[in-house]
């Protein structure tokens, strides 16, 4: 689910966009009880997890100086426990250029200061949940052919209290017309942290009895969210 609003004057444009993905998965357990191959009696159990769920809001002003350069305002709003974040707000300003606004390609790219507010699903003692930070950004839209479009967005961001750490949000969308308005979009998005939350898990004795503890673990630095949607253009 995801929802976009733009807004154009001479020089000023204002945007805002909202979404969400949310990805369960079933496992099927089998368990026999019995005494043998023909004695024995078959269990079934199926299990289902959420495996996958990101939130986001955002919000941005554009003050155009020309047809090159522009100077921004924006927030930004994300909710991704699976990669340990609960609420992710950044604010940023900054400056951007364009460097192609032709019908069939567009391309820009941007440059601001951030200020985060992060609350981890696991809070990491050691690390401010407040930071400020740097962000470089491009957005690329191009028209294949006349059916066909390729959008791409990288957004970086370097904390500046912590210089490990490092994000980079990297989405690829290929929209493909059906018919009139309706589009067909397989979209890949990556998501990289040099230095990724934490999580608790488990903590089990060399025996394998269960211990009632919990250690604290990094999460991977890459995730990957493969989506494919019906998208109505107005």
């Amino acid at each position: 689910m995801a929802a976009t609003a733009r807004r154009e004057w001479p020089k000023h444009q204002l945007r805002f966009a909202l979404g969400g993905t949310q990805t369960e998965s079933s496992l099927r357990k089998r368990t026999a009880v019995g005494t043998g191959q023909d004695d024995f009696q078959l269990f079934e159990e199926t299990v289902t997890e959420k495996t996958a769920e990101l939130f986001y809001a955002r919000g941005r002003y554009d003050y155009k100086f020309s047809k090159r350069f522009v100077v921004f305002g924006g927030m930004d709003w994300m909710r991704n426990r699976f990669a340990g974040i609960d609420s992710r707000f950044l604010m940023a300003v900054g400056a951007g250029n364009t460097w192609s606004d032709r019908d069939d390609l567009k391309f820009n790219t941007n440059y601001g200061v951030t200020y985060t507010f992060e609350e981890d699903v696991v809070s990491n003692p050691f690390l401010n949940a407040n930071f400020p930070g740097l962000r470089f950004s491009y957005d690329l839209w191009w028209q294949i052919t006349k059916t066909t479009e390729f959008a791409s967005v990288l957004i970086t961001d370097w904390n500046l209290d912590n210089t490990n750490d490092i994000r980079v949000d990297f989405l690829n969308e290929l929209p493909i017309t059906i018919v009139g308005q309706l589009k067909f979009k397989p979209a890949l998005q990556v998501f990289w942290r040099n230095d990724p939350a934490l999580a608790e898990v488990d903590l089990t004795a060399p025996d394998g009895t269960p211990t009632d503890s919990k250690v604290v673990v990094p999460l991977e630095e890459l995730d990957t969210l493969f989506t494919i949607s019906l998208v109505w253009q107005r």
